[in-house]
């Protein structure tokens, strides 16, 4: 090997590592801090708190979710709604993960079909609740004759499009919602957690699901 061949050897593998640890950098220090943590940790803790609500202080919960890795609010929300759970009672959690396929649809709030939502719900009869944070299912009425019952939902979404029809068919109970109605309640500064979830996030049930404003 010629000196040469040797120094160009030596150049590219210090490239190499540089960009290697440009890229660990960024995406642990840089990307993971490019959210608000306490919003999505009361995003979690509000879920938790909903599902408390509806079944009650113990009961059998399946949580549909992605995976976090490229989703670092997501693994705040999961991590909240964990912990929150274990203080308001005795749950058992099965956590379904949906392979995105890297299908830009999936999301926090969005992507879960009803198809894939059907095959949860039949996998899993004997839940007592499913709680989604990738959307509620846009089920077709093919899709919803196949629910031999009418399980109970709590979903995560960005849009409330698809949210009368499963209101109206009662299969859905309470979704967290991307804010589409404004101005938003409290101070136009928010003080602290409960004060931006209710800037960016709305609570929505059958009674109040009339008056949102479709999505833009």
């Amino acid at each position: 090997m010629t000196p040469e061949t040797r120094r160009r050897l030596t150049v590219g593998g210090a490239v190499t590592v540089i960009v290697a640890s440009c890229t660990w950098i960024y995406f642990t220090q840089v990307k993971a801090v490019k959210y608000h943590v306490g919003l999505h940790q009361r995003v979690g803790e509000v879920m938790a708190e909903q599902t408390a609500a509806l079944i009650g202080k113990k009961g059998r919960v399946v949580t549909i979710a992605i995976d976090t890795r490229e989703w670092p609010e997501l693994k705040t929300q999961l991590m909240a709604y964990r912990q929150t759970l274990k203080k308001l009672g005795n749950y058992q959690v099965r956590e379904y993960e949906m392979d995105a396929k890297d299908q830009p649809k999936y999301g926090l709030g969005s992507g879960l079909s009803g198809r894939r939502y059907v095959r949860t719900v039949k996998k899993n009869e004997n839940a007592d609740l499913f709680v989604s944070f990738v959307g509620a299912p846009k089920l077709t009425d093919e899709e919803a004759a196949e629910l031999t019952r009418k399980p109970r939902l709590i979903a995560e979404t960005r849009s409330p499009d698809n949210l009368p029809k499963l209101f109206e068919n009662q299969l859905l109970q309470v979704a967290i919602v991307s804010r589409f109605q404004f101005p938003a309640p409290g101070g136009i500064k928010p003080r602290n957690t409960e004060d931006w979830f209710a800037k960016r996030y709305q609570i929505v049930t059958s009674e109040m699901v009339s008056k949102l404003p479709a999505a833009q």
